[in-house]
């Protein structure tokens, strides 16, 4: 087994001889007598651990402590003051320049073995974390890009729509899915899965691919959500459910039929003013098997200049620093501000970035503008 390697500096003799006969047999060891000699020691071979005086000539042990704190690859060197300076005013010098511990002259042997063999045992866990961290990481960033190809698909009709999607991840658990169907209807669902970030992207996937294919055969929408829901109630984690509205668009004669499963209310306005909502009427996706309502929330008669707006919960459940909610009565009214003004949906993130302030956005956010 391999020995951990120390480097030990003091510009005493007496005090480098007394570290060789405690340390020499445990650890392989460099001893040094100045802070250069420290610093031009570690740019050549990286220790495991330093054991540092204060008091030496030249450079002494808190700028050599400091400077080894600034450069990346010397950072994560643990180091222990061992110095005769006894005043607490140099103990908190000497940890706020970055030592994880103090020692002072004359120690016994097994106070010095216990310190350094904890401090080896904390660098190497935070090492090992490290390790796990990046691998973690680069898993994570794979699986993301599998994710987002899956959930790309050519069939996305963009005709009409217009989409705000700002994710807490690159990844997220909010879905927009727009086709238009065999039977020459416009289907759309916006979706937003429990949770966000990698886990709640997961189940993406498996609703874009059922309803890109359905939609492609001509599938009425009830049927898709039937396969939807019994999709994401025998795949996914009981924990893990999607609210969705979805819409078909009868554009021949200006029906918009509307599910609304567990989302906030659809917003329906005409010439910039709310002429109706649709709130949900069932429970979320995937929750219960056989027991999703194939009958339409509501049926709304559209004309040419309307909106329809569908947002996750995302955007009402924006909170300021002083804890209050955006809310639907403050988004309509930026809604009828929208309509009125012209302005494109990114007008609306940035109101929530405002009113959020250091906050930030606490879920991912999703509203889409469907134009008649």
């Amino acid at each position: 087994m391999t020995k951990p390697y120390l480097i030990a500096v003091d510009d005493e003799p007496i005090n480098r001889f007394i570290l060789e006969d405690v340390l020499e047999g445990r650890f392989e060891l460099t001893v040094l007598e100045s802070g250069q000699a420290c610093l031009d020691s570690v740019q050549k071979r990286k220790p495991d651990l330093i054991l540092l005086d204060i008091n030496m000539p030249g450079i002494d042990g808190f700028e050599v402590c400091q400077r080894l704190q600034q450069t990346a690859a010397t950072a994560d060197i643990p180091v222990l003051f061992l110095t005769a300076r006894l005043a607490v005013e140099d103990e908190k010098r000497g940890l706020e320049t970055g030592a994880v511990d103090y020692i002072t002259k004359p120690f016994s042997e097994s106070l010095l073995m216990a310190r350094i063999e904890t401090h080896l045992s904390l660098s190497q866990s935070r090492r090992l974390l490290a390790q796990h961290n990046a691998q973690l990481n680069n898993e994570r960033r794979y699986i993301e890009s599998v994710i987002l190809k899956m959930r790309e698909d050519e069939h996305f009709v963009h005709d009409n729509l217009k989409c705000l999607v700002a994710p807490l991840d690159k990844t997220n658990g909010d879905l927009v899915l727009s086709s238009r169907s065999a039977n020459g209807n416009r289907y759309l669902l916006v979706g937003d899965f429990t949770g966000h970030g990698l886990a709640a992207a997961l189940g993406g996937p498996l609703v874009s691919s059922l309803f890109y294919m359905l939609s492609d055969q001509g599938a009425p929408l009830e049927q898709i959500l039937y396969k939807l829901n019994e999709a994401l109630y025998r795949k996914m984690p009981p924990d893990m459910f999607m609210a969705a509205i979805l819409l078909e668009w009868q554009e021949d004669n200006g029906c918009v039929v509307v599910w609304n499963f567990g989302m906030s209310e659809l917003l329906h306005f005409r010439e910039c003013e709310l002429i109706d909502s649709v709130s949900s009427s069932c429970f979320a996706l995937g929750i219960q098997s056989h027991q999703c309502r194939l009958t339409p929330t509501a049926v709304l008669q559209v004309e040419s200049g309307d909106s329809l707006f569908c947002y996750s919960d995302g955007v009402v459940e924006t909170r300021s620093v002083e804890g209050d909610l955006f809310g639907v009565t403050r988004l309509k009214q930026h809604l009828q501000t929208l309509l009125q003004e012209g302005y494109e949906l990114h007008w609306l993130n940035q109101k929530l970035e405002v009113f959020s302030e250091q906050n930030g956005l606490a879920d991912d956010v999703t509203l889409v503008q469907v134009l008649v």
